[in-house]
């Protein structure tokens, strides 16, 4: 997760300018893409041989490719609440993980998220995938300041079935503004494609923000089968 502080780098250099960008009525629309528990040297652009990573490689190309960064905590909740409130996990109010059982509260609601200050500035605002810093009302997406939300509340899930199995019981974790949804089938990260995608086409008339937090290559590791041929001559578990 460590090279996804780096854009918050970048985003918190750009909020100086939000006045300008006021003043010009230019307002950039802006995406945050969190991936999880990705290594900082598996995409090619920052040295891996053996991945295939081109739609990356090229925003690194097209962009700014950071060489040095450092991530708040080496876990999952304290380190997306500080990426969402650009504060330490201690000052964020959550210095470890979250419970990924409803009714548990996370990051607590005084913090100021990203997400907040952005839609004091204009901006819808959309989280879509991994949330992992609280299962309560109030501390679920739209409680911290985002106006649309689809994925899973807790630590992660099923790409298929969207349950959560460790921990029991088992429990069914999807949500979409609040509201349990249910895809049974369906791929988590082609639905996580397709409600981005939609949420861009539906919003494109106002700026808009989004916090596109990926549940991959975290546990539990389950490709699709045209990356389990295409990987097939790789040793477990770096081929999944």
């Amino acid at each position: 997760m460590t090279k996804n502080i780096s854009i918050l780098f970048a985003f918190i250099l750009g909020v100086g300018v939000f006045n300008t960008w006021s003043q010009n009525k230019k307002q950039p629309n802006v995406i945050i893409i969190l991936t999880d528990d990705q290594g900082s040297v598996d995409m090619n652009c920052y040295g891996a041989t053996d991945l295939h990573t081109p739609n990356m490689d090229n925003l690194a190309q097209t962009g700014v490719r950071f060489t040095q960064f450092y991530v708040a905590a080496p876990v999952c909740s304290p380190s997306r609440a500080s990426m969402l409130t650009g504060l330490n996990p201690h000052e964020a109010g959550l210095p470890g993980n979250a419970s990924s059982q409803a009714g548990h509260r996370g990051m607590p609601t005084e913090k100021i998220t990203i997400a907040e200050v952005m839609k004091e500035n204009g901006y819808q605002t959309a989280h879509i995938g991994k949330w992992h810093i609280g299962y309560t009302p109030e501390t679920r997406p739209l409680g911290q300041g985002f106006d649309y939300s689809f994925g899973h509340m807790g630590g992660c899930i099923d790409n298929y079935s969207h349950f959560f199995y460790w921990n029991g019981p088992n429990r069914h974790d999807l949500w979409e503004n609040g509201k349990e949804v249910w895809h049974d089938g369906e791929y988590f990260g082609d639905l996580m494609a397709e409600k981005a995608d939609e949420y861009i086409v539906n919003h494109k008339d106002k700026p808009f923000f989004m916090y596109y937090a990926i549940n991959m290559p975290h546990y539990p590791l389950q490709p699709k089968a045209q990356w389990r041929e295409h990987y097939k001559e790789m040793d477990m578990p770096r081929r999944d």
